[in-house]
């Protein structure tokens, strides 16, 4: 019986061994976890930096949620970071130390950054503790409490997670005042001499049904950050997130110029390509123009101009790429944004209105977007053509525009898991363009002379759809992840141009119509893996194929004898057809200060198009290399970097270009096609040094084999015709310089300037060309009274093909003014403030000249109205994820 008992005790004994092995064993996990989150290594840039953008890194590097006060870690605290790598505690101890503030660990979740009590506080003070709770006694975790005398901040700190506090009082009580906030509750105010001394006090916060966005008074902040590889625009948070389009957005943008018709340029002539989320937009110009006018800049969260793009973005686009990032909510509850914006064009209205709505729950996120664009415009123009055997053609022309618009934008995703997710993003956009041409022309020959009138009706009716469902598979915490995407686009314009041409000499009318409508559907899937090391080596790989189909007609009636009959010599049915099959590798390797990103991509096209009509042919198919190299060198202790960069691009035909049809418009201009037509390749190489103030200077060649180019020429003394046609090889390059300058507290200062020269022939023509292109942007804040931008850019005169435009200059006015108590913003903006905008084309060519000039309303005043309604929990995150994504396209 003893040995029994004493086995019982054994056992006994032996399990509490065992749970107390185990209880010892959790516990170590425990502040295990804690002490590797604590103890991980950060790494981080060399140079000055922003004490926020630090935390930022850190919460990416870690499981660690940072919770400040913009009152007590303000905008302007910075840090010189000499060593590449930190542990956590000892970066934190040497930022705090150097900006007189505390940080604490509450868990192994949240850090919180406070003020150093001995920065205001009395030397003799005390310890007042308490415990925060709702209505119902649960508690409250994570309250910011703050302590003030009269409107003077004397401390902060937050709750732990069981809703209790401590915070040092000075010995002096008189005026103090304790406030506690949490979003989703009310703000409690309490006056400290109304407490016991040495009594906990127990704090009950109430319920709020509304919580209304957080708006923080800061210094202004430019939009604009320079990277080594890229032009960055913050839109949100800025001046520029309300009361503009995205087209208006990236005409602000440095290192971009949208001409009149919205073609969008970069470093002079070339063009570039848009993506929006990470889907390229393969519309035509004038579509996509249209799309951007009609897309509120309160969509946007940035806009990132990549001039020379690496490997893993398709290789076309002589110019680079324009990539347009949207808002994502990232809060549960519920948030609508209504806007309304009114322009006056000189004598016509501009109207803009619609609405955006997010809404997350748990592992749910809907977004939605509302939109309808109402405008009208007076254009004037008047063109004189000077014809090899003398004779000349006079017009001029008043032009009546009436557009109604609208779109939509529908996106949802659900997290599965923490590790894979699914989205679905359709966009939808219609309009009715009806633009109405009243046009007085002359024929002057040597003897004679011809006297027209016409009038002409110019009708576009598009419709846009384009539906996008991905996958993201996370394969890591260091953002390693698997992404699938497949994207659908269908685009239908029923276009036609009907014209009436009456002789004055003779009374005779000339009656007939253009119709061009086009229907596209374009298909795509894309699979892309990285994978990401701790050494911060990193590769990627991904393939993507794209199916493109179009029909296109292009008709011409002519009204005879009360009746409609074709023309079938301006008449062309064409059928095309183009499947892309790509595939990209990117690798990304660090050694020491030096960051290499190496790539290639293989692109093969394959092409045909048929012309119904003609029975003509058009087959190309062609496989090309793209290789590109990127490499960074930071300047130790300086702050500062320079780089080196190639890569290859790809300008093919657009589907109209190849499209073997002659459109004539009247009597004396003609648009054809070119079945001919060959894709033009791009070498790009381009250095640069960026400083620690984020200026930047670039150099930049490139060579263009192929280039295609818009040409003019005269067709029997009568006509003049445009047509895309390739030029043999063209050279450019030049420099560009930014530089943000900080004059004030309240003012920023950026400017833009670039300066390239254009070499190409095109027969015995030489066509090259020196251009100019300046622009500053000055952003300020006075006060809490308003926010304003004042923007202007210069361009001197440049080419495009034979023809020459003239100079631009382009200036803008801003003033905007949250109300509401943060719930909404007021916007005025003035554009073209000394209405020096217009179009003014100069083309000369074997004997022949144009000269066509036309003025639109460019100077426009209008006002902007925004006004948002948030619902649900919500939780200010100062977490921005910044780390890996944004580095990995830096090259670090």
């Amino acid at each position: 019986m003893k040995l029994k008992i004493r086995k019982s005790r054994f056992d006994k004994g032996l399990k509490m061994a065992i749970n107390l092995k185990y209880f010892v064993l959790v516990i170590a996990v425990f502040f295990g976890l804690i002490s590797y989150g604590q103890n991980k290594r950060i790494k981080i840039q060399l140079g000055e930096h922003a004490l926020k953008q630090i935390f930022d890194v850190i919460q990416h590097q870690t499981n660690y949620s940072i919770f400040y006060s913009d009152e007590v870690v303000k905008d302007e605290m910075t840090i010189k970071i000499a060593t590449p790598e930190f542990a956590l505690d000892e970066l934190m101890g040497l930022v705090t130390r150097n900006n007189n503030l505390n940080y604490q660990f509450i868990d192994n979740k949240i850090l919180v950054i406070s003020q150093a009590e001995n920065q205001r506080l009395d030397i003799k003070s005390r310890i007042l503790t308490g415990k925060i709770t709702d209505h119902k006694n649960s508690v409250l975790s994570y309250v910011t409490v703050k302590l003030f005398r009269g409107d003077n901040l004397l401390g902060t700190t937050i709750a732990d997670k069981e809703g209790n506090f401590e915070l040092s009082l000075p010995i002096e009580r008189k005026d103090l005042r304790l406030e506690f906030s949490l979003l989703g509750y009310k703000t409690t105010k309490v006056i400290v001499e109304d407490f016991d001394q040495g009594s906990k006090l127990s704090i009950m916060l109430e319920n709020e049904s509304t919580v209304l966005e957080t708006v923080n008074v800061t210094a202004v902040q430019s939009p604009y950050q320079r990277l080594a590889d890229r032009m960055v625009i913050n839109v949100e948070g800025s001046i520029l997130g309300s009361g503009l389009s995205t087209l208006e957005v990236l005409q602000r943008s440095p290192g971009l110029w949208v001409d009149h018709n919205g073609n969008i340029k970069i470093r002079g002539n070339e063009s570039v390509i848009v993506m929006i989320n990470d889907i390229v937009q393969r519309m035509s110009s004038t579509e996509l123009a249209e799309y951007l006018r009609s897309l509120p800049s309160e969509s946007i969260k940035k806009v990132e101009v990549i001039p020379n793009p690496g490997a893993e973005y398709e290789a076309q686009g002589g110019g680079g790429i324009v990539r347009i990032v949207l808002k994502k909510g990232v809060n549960d509850g519920l948030k609508a944004t209504l806007l309304a914006r009114y322009t006056q064009n000189n004598k016509d209205p501009f109207f803009n209105g619609g609405s955006l709505f997010d809404y997350k729950r748990n592992k749910f996120y809907l977004a939605a977007a509302v939109g309808y664009r109402k405008d009208k415009q007076r254009y004037i123009a008047t063109n004189d053509i000077q014809y090899a055997d003398h004779s000349e053609y006079l017009s001029d022309t008043k032009r009546f525009r009436d557009l109604d618009g609208y779109n939509a934008r529908l996106t949802m995703n659900y997290e599965v898991d923490d590790k894979q997710s699914i989205g679905l993003q359709s966009l939808w956009t219609t309009s009715n363009s009806d633009q109405d041409f009243y046009t007085n022309n002359s024929h002057h020959f040597a003897n004679d002379t011809l006297y027209k009138k016409t009038y002409n009706n110019w009708l576009n009716k598009p419709t846009m759809l384009n539906s996008t469902f991905n996958y993201l598979l996370k394969i890591d915490t260091l953002e390693s992840a698997l992404k699938i995407i497949a994207d659908h686009l269908y685009n239908d314009n029923e276009e036609s141009n009907d014209y009436r041409l009456t002789s004055l000499n003779t009374a005779e009318d000339q009656i007939y119509q253009n119709l061009s409508p086009n229907t596209t559907n374009i298909y795509s899937i894309q699979t892309d893996f990285n994978k990401n090391y701790r050494s911060g080596t990193s590769f990627a790989l991904g393939l993507k194929y794209v199916d493109t189909r179009r029909n296109n007609e292009v008709i011409r009636n002519n009204f005879i004898a009360d009746h409609w009959l074709q023309d079938s010599a301006y008449s062309n049915s064409f059928i095309y057809k183009e499947n892309l099959i790509m595939g990209y590798f990117a690798f990304n390797h660090k050694i020491k200060n030096l960051s290499i990103k190496a790539g290639l991509r293989a692109e093969e096209t394959l092409i045909d198009g048929m012309s119904v009509t003609s029975s003509e042919r058009v087959e190309q198919k062609y496989l090309n290399l793209f290789p590109s190299l990127f490499l960074l060198q930071d300047i130790a202790n300086g702050g500062a970097s320079i780089h080196l960069n190639y890569g290859k691009r790809v300008r093919r035909p657009s589907f109209k270009d190849l499209n073997p049809y002659t459109l004539q418009i009247d009597d004396f201009l003609l648009i054809e096609g070119n079945a001919q037509l060959k894709p033009e390749y791009i070498h790009r190489i381009e250095a640069g040094v960026t400083l620690k103030k984020g200026i930047s200077v670039d150099l930049f060649y490139s060579n263009t084999q192929d280039k295609i180019v818009q040409f003019a020429s005269t067709v029997d003394n009568r006509q003049i015709k445009y047509q895309n046609i390739n030029f043999k090889h063209g050279i450019d390059y030049g420099m560009s310089a930014f530089v943000p300058l900080k004059i004030t507290k309240f003012w920023n200062l950026q400017s833009n300037v670039s300066y390239f020269k254009s070499k190409f022939n095109y027969t015995d023509i030489d066509l090259s060309q020196e251009v100019f292109e300046g622009s500053v942007s000055n952003s300020l804040k006075f006060n809490a009274l308003f926010d304003a931008n004042l923007y202007v850019g210069y361009r001197t005169p440049s080419y495009s093909g034979n023809t020459k435009y003239a100079d631009q200059f382009y200036s803008s006015l801003m003033v905007s003014r949250g109300i509401l108590k943060g719930k909404g913003k007021v916007t005025l903006n003035v554009n073209d403030l000394f209405n020096t905008e217009r179009e003014r084309e100069f083309t000369n060519h074997n004997g022949m000249t144009i000269n066509f000039y036309q003025k639109r309303p460019t100077r426009t005043v209008g006002i902007s109205l925004s006004y948002t309604i948030s619902k649900g929990v919500k939780f200010q995150d100062k977490k921005i994820i910044q780390s890996n994504e944004a580095e990995k396209k830096r090259v670090n």
